[in-house]
């Protein structure tokens, strides 16, 4: 089974359920227009504006520690950092706790896993709880790669560098600052808020799942949503919302000699049956029978994309993707299941001439069960050998697995990020997936089984989590107003799930 682009079959004379007067109805109902921003927003967004200041002080005092987690030398800083967020938690008056979560090696010493805070502020029943997950700690940055101190915040014409701008530290603080604007301003909060805030999310949140497992009946209980400001748009001027992320099954394949075999031409025979590498589709029979069939609707979700020109990047595709549309190429990168091949890598074993690997990623996408796929890549790895009469000896060993994400964009979270982002950007948001695993999402889906909204703040170019990472004026201010119409957006919206498109 192949899935099918149903745009590629209509013509300007075709008629179907979903073409002509019915096609896009979801989408017209949706037409960018305005939506009035009531006094308690204007007052949030009045307020936002008046301390920009104070603001970019708070920001450049988290920059300034040290957060790395993936370094014992930085450890101190790191739980520096947790105390000056346990500061903010008082500061906004959130009853928190600090938990241990484990023990793991960090540069061959035997540590605690930093403590993950969770925290919440109200417990009113008449209100939904949303539960805001966010993270403190940064990746050690390769000062040669940086154009300014990572660790001191600089401007740079309408952008402010520095380590943890554009995601963690940066976006908690955006969160911080608008709930103290709703206290200094005397306006209620209009939901339940309660935040899991971790410190290893560059350590692909090393500890939290099993964590988070033994809370799923106490502290989230009463959770009606989830929301991670992590990610960014697609471009710098249209917001996006995104709604889901592929998985990734990694394969580590090793060939070892056996009575004088040939290991890089058995390998290379065999990698050959896996996947055409020409056409970027996957050989292995049944692999896409799961994955959801394409409907018009969801075409509209990828027409409406803004800030996606295929005419910028057309002559740099490869041949078969020339005459691609926008709407097929972006369902090749984040709605379609594909295959990565590596080069031969360095082997670390008794006698690395007489072994090569490879490494082989497979891209998950909805509806594509983990499992399965596992079952499948195996069996039909040991099946080619078999057929192909492949005299090394062949290993095949799963590395790493991360399960793919989607949510409904038509359910009522989404519906309130949705309006809040046309009240703060005056634009219908842009729905994007992304074309890589967000562990932290993944984690807090499998285990918690909540509805969980990404909604960036910052625009494509702001390097989140690498070098020179940034967050423009703009995204920093305007995305702190965001949150702001989110949580009012959240408190009037009726939880009524509707159907996904």
């Amino acid at each position: 089974m192949s899935v099918i682009f149903p745009h590629i079959f209509r013509t300007e004379h075709s008629e179907t359920h979903t073409t002509n007067a019915e096609y896009g109805d979801y989408f017209v109902s949706r037409q960018r227009g305005k939506i009035s921003v009531g006094p308690a927003l204007a007052t949030l967004m009045k307020y936002v504006d008046s301390h920009v200041k104070n603001f970019l002080s708070d920001l450049t005092e988290a920059v300034a520690i040290k957060s790395v987690s993936g370094d014992i030398r930085y450890r101190n800083d790191l739980i520096s950092m947790i105390k000056w967020t346990e500061k903010w938690m008082k500061r906004l008056e959130f009853k928190y706790e600090c938990f241990y979560v484990g023990l793991h090696s960090l540069n061959g010493q035997k540590v605690k896993i930093p403590p993950v805070i969770l925290a919440s502020h109200g417990n009113d029943s008449k209100k939904k709880t949303v539960c805001v997950y966010g993270y403190l700690d940064v990746k050690l940055p390769n000062l040669e790669e940086w154009k300014t101190d990572p660790w001191t915040l600089t401007q740079v014409d309408k952008r402010f560098y520095g380590a943890g701008t554009s995601s963690g530290k940066g976006i908690l603080l955006c969160w911080f600052h608008i709930i103290e604007a709703f206290k200094k301003k005397n306006i209620p909060l209009p939901v339940n808020i309660k935040f899991v805030i971790e410190s290893m999310n560059h350590q692909n949140s090393m500890g939290l799942q099993e964590f988070l497992q033994t809370k799923k009946l106490d502290f989230f209980s009463n959770v009606n949503c989830m929301v991670s400001c992590d990610g960014e748009w697609i471009g710098e001027k249209y917001p996006c919302i995104i709604y889901g992320t592929v998985g990734h099954l990694v394969f580590d394949i090793l060939a070892e000699q056996k009575d004088n075999s040939d290991i890089k031409a058995d390998m290379e025979n065999l990698m050959s049956k896996l996947y055409d590498q020409e056409n970027e589709r996957i050989l292995i029979p049944t692999f896409n029978d799961f994955v959801k069939q394409i409907t018009p609707d969801e075409e509209g979700v990828y027409e409406a994309i803004q800030e996606f020109d295929i005419e910028k990047i057309r002559p740099s595709l490869p041949p078969n993707k020339q005459k691609w549309d926008k709407v097929k190429l972006l369902m090749h990168f984040w709605r379609l299941p594909n295959m990565h091949i590596s080069n031969d890598m360095a082997c670390s074993c008794e006698n690395p001439k007489k072994m090569i690997k490879r490494q082989v990623i497979v891209k998950l996408v909805q509806r594509q069960v983990m499992d399965k796929a596992m079952a499948l890549f195996t069996s039909f790895v040991e099946n080619k050998v078999s057929e192909l009469g492949i005299k090394s000896i062949i290993t095949c060993k799963v590395v790493s697995e991360i399960r793919h994400w989607a949510e409904n964009i038509r359910s009522w979270n989404y519906e309130a990020a949705r309006k809040a982002t046309i009240q703060t950007y005056k634009e219908e948001p842009s729905f994007i997936r992304e074309d890589r695993p967000m562990t932290s999402i993944s984690n807090l889906d499998g285990t918690l089984e909540k509805n969980i909204l990404v909604l960036p703040l910052v625009g494509n170019g702001s390097n989140t989590g690498e070098a020179n990472e940034n967050i423009s004026y703009r995204n920093l201010f305007e995305g702190t107003k965001l949150l702001a119409a989110y949580l009012i957006q959240l408190s009037e919206v009726k939880e009524i799930e509707k159907p996904n498109i």
